[in-house]
């Protein structure tokens, strides 16, 4: 079995860690940060395109309040 994983913006360049600080009522021009290290990782919609051109919903993932979440496979 081969690991998943996502790449990109969503992943924190600076600790690596996948981790968003999104607020509640985030639009297209939020800035988004990451919850890890507060470093400014794009707008709420580059991320949001990003999760997207990924697989976003068929994939294998989903972004769910700012936490990336493994979808279980095997069902």
């Amino acid at each position: 079995m081969t690991a998943e994983y996502l790449n990109h913006k969503l992943e924190c360049p600076f600790c690596g860690v996948i981790r968003l600080q999104i607020p509640a009522d985030a639009q297209p021009a939020t800035p988004i940060h990451c919850a890890e290290c507060g470093k400014y990782l794009g707008t709420w919609d580059e991320l949001q395109t990003d999760f997207e051109q990924q697989g976003g919903t068929e994939g294998i993932f989903r972004l769910d309040r700012g936490r990336i979440l493994k979808l279980d496979s095997s069902k």
